[in-house]
């Protein structure tokens, strides 16, 4: 009995000292403002705030600060998104539903978990995917219980996470996880795993002053005196359950814990009670006591359900039928208001007391009805798990589907753009050949013309040099036709010396004659050489023999040829210039199309070349004179020569 006294004196304390210890909501309080700060800051890059706020996780353990997380997490997800950051938008959705989790708000949870789930393989970040998994396992614990395996498994992938990151400041996380694996090895009777789970909550606990580690290492050691307890009726390891219980009943009420765990009052009196109830000579005025606490404490019908089902149990094993009866049928009520998985036991364990309390009152028929009212509960269960298993069997398959239709899309996807790479390969490979031999043919071309300009001025200079042969003759001759008259003269020949004058006069006017055609020749020599040596004049002519030739019959041909005439004779020095003389005779007969106003039609019709490669030479004009995309080339070559 002294145990039980030792219980009672701690809730007694933990009553009056409940008000008096404000450290803890202050230290959540500034916690929650700390992240807001960060938040909110604009001096903090994104990159800063995702890893500030990485230390900070268990965002459902401060739920009751729900109105400043939400915006918070909302504000911090909007600027993933704007960044198309995978990792800030995994983690975003990742503590918002663990936020909404922690507000028991099962839809938007669901949500976020749904979102998270789309870069959970897209993400490397091993903290991130460990809160993902502890997440979703206790999504799927608290909402789906007979689908605990998936659950254990993502509290295992959670925890390898957790090793692979390291555990530090992650401590009550882990020793939420580890309880959750104990719980389920209790079911399982797994006492080696439950052993080995406990030491670990314990040894966290030892080095960790953490009230939410030291809570539930008390319901892990609670549990498994429990279980000793059922299984040896030793009265120990009821003593040892109570106590335990009443460790985390004293954490609680001293508000040592985040308000989230605020749901957990009706279960720890009520487990408190049933626990006493169990004790021979049990003072049945401190159990109703404990039970009349855990109804003040109450947030739904479930608990009301088990307040009144502890009584009745109560009343029951000391014989006051009457009252059990009393108590079993108010929960009764309670659960029939509707009847879940997670709480099947509890309605079995209710029916049970009802049969057993009109059993010993003789009513067997009324025994009988709730026998078959289980039966019936027992068969609504059966056929609910089969109904979510022939729905989860359909969500896999499909899932399957899916899945195997986006690898299909994927392959045929990568395929297409195979394909297309591929084509645009040959065609960018055939494009350069084509213009490689083109530019080979061009030069093949100017190096004979080149041949050809050095041959007719080799002979052009060996008819000059004939030509001053022959005028030095021609002044050779006049000279001594000039001593050969003086010397008639002397002689006194007149005749001869008239002769001679009139020969003279006929040599005179020859040599006149071709004394200009010398000059006309020499003049007809300069232009031609001129013409040679003026680099605008040769690209004009050339221009105007391609136009001519190749687009007589346009409309557009006179306006060519007038705007090729009226082009500035600086324009190919000036252009030069603007290209560092980076410019070879093609390109500059290409820059004069363009800036006569010719199209790119008009160029490839011109230089019998394809539209596509007119683009091609724009595009390296474009980058010779260091012009941008979006710059226009033809204006720029219009302007070139200023008025």
């Amino acid at each position: 009995m002294k145990p039980a006294i030792t219980i009672i004196y701690i809730y007694i304390a933990a009553l009056v000292s409940a008000d008096s210890l404000p450290l803890v909501a202050a230290y959540n309080e500034s916690k929650v403002d700390s992240l807001c700060s960060i938040i909110y800051d604009p001096g903090i890059s994104y990159s800063s705030k995702l890893d500030m706020m990485g230390q900070y996780t268990s965002i459902s353990l401060y739920s009751e600060y729900f109105e400043k997380l939400y915006p918070l997490f909302d504000n911090l997800l909007e600027e993933s998104r704007m960044y198309s950051n995978k990792e800030g938008l995994f983690f975003c959705y990742n503590s918002l539903a663990d936020l909404y989790l922690g507000v028991w708000d099962r839809d938007s949870a669901d949500r976020y978990l749904d979102s998270a789930a789309v870069y959970a393989d897209q993400v490397g970040n091993a903290l991130d995917l460990a809160l993902y998994h502890r997440i979703r396992a206790q999504y799927i614990q608290r909402y789906f219980p007979d689908r605990m395996p998936e659950a254990v498994s993502d509290y295992q992938k959670s925890l390898s996470y957790y090793d692979k990151a390291g555990t530090t400041g992650k401590e009550d996380e882990i020793a939420i996880i580890l309880c959750n694996l104990t719980m389920d090895a209790f079911l399982r009777n797994d006492s080696a795993y439950v052993h080995k789970n406990i030491l670990k909550i314990k040894e966290l606990k030892d080095h960790h002053n953490s009230p939410i580690i030291e809570f539930y290492f008390m319901d892990a050691m609670a549990s498994l005196n429990g279980v000793y307890y059922r299984t040896s009726f030793d009265d120990r390891f009821l003593d040892s359950t109570i106590y335990y219980t009443g460790r985390c009943l004293d954490l609680y009420e001293k508000r040592l814990l985040p308000k989230a765990f605020d749901y957990l009052g009706v279960d720890l009196y009520t487990m408190v009670a049933e626990t006493m109830s169990m004790k021979k000579n049990a003072d049945i005025t401190v159990i109703d006591s404990l039970l009349s606490i855990a109804k003040e404490k109450n947030i739904d019908s479930v608990g009301m359900a088990r307040v009144y089902q502890t009584k009745a149990r109560t009343f029951f094993d000391r014989n006051m039928i009457d009252s059990a009866e009393v108590m079993a049928l108010k929960a009764q009520e309670y659960l029939e208001t509707g009847y879940k998985n997670n709480y099947y036991s509890l309605v079995k364990r209710n029916i049970d007391i009802l049969r057993d309390i009109y059993s010993v009152k003789g009513d067997y028929k009324k025994a009988i009805e709730y026998d078959d009212l289980w039966t019936k509960k027992d068969e609504e269960m059966r056929a609910n798990e089969i109904k979510e298993l022939e729905l989860q069997f359909e969500v896999d398959a499909k899932d399957s589907e899916l899945k195997k239709l986006y690898s299909d899309r994927l392959y045929q996807e990568n395929r297409h753009q195979m394909y297309i790479l591929i084509c645009a390969l040959l065609c960018l490979t055939t494009s350069f050949l084509i213009l490689l031999i083109r530019s080979m043919k061009r030069n093949l071309n100017g190096h004979i013309a080149l041949i050809d300009a050095e041959r007719e001025e080799a002979k052009l200079k060996l008819k000059l040099k004939e030509e001053q042969t022959v005028k030095m003759q021609l002044e050779k001759y006049e000279v001594l036709s000039d001593f050969h008259l003086k010397e008639m003269e002397l002689i006194g020949k007149t005749k001869d010396l008239e002769q001679l004058y009139q020969h003279k006069e006929m040599l005179d006017k020859q040599v006149e004659l071709f004394r200009q055609k010398v000059e006309a020749y020499e003049v007809s020599v300069d232009k031609e050489e001129q013409k040679n040596s003026d680099v605008q004049y040769v690209i004009i002519e050339d221009l105007r023999r391609l136009i001519t030739k190749q687009m007589p019959g346009d409309s557009r041909y006179l306006e060519n040829l007038e705007n090729l005439e009226n082009l500035k004779k600086s324009y190919i020095d000036t252009l030069c210039e603007k290209s560092k003389g980076n410019l070879s005779f093609s390109y500059l007969k290409y820059c004069i199309c363009f800036a006569i106003g010719m199209g790119i039609s008009d160029v490839a019709e011109c230089f019998n070349i394809e539209q596509s490669s007119v683009h091609m030479i724009r595009y390296r004009l474009k980058k010779k004179f260091v012009l941008g995309n979006d710059d226009d080339l033809g204006l720029f070559l219009q302007e070139v020569v200023p008025d």
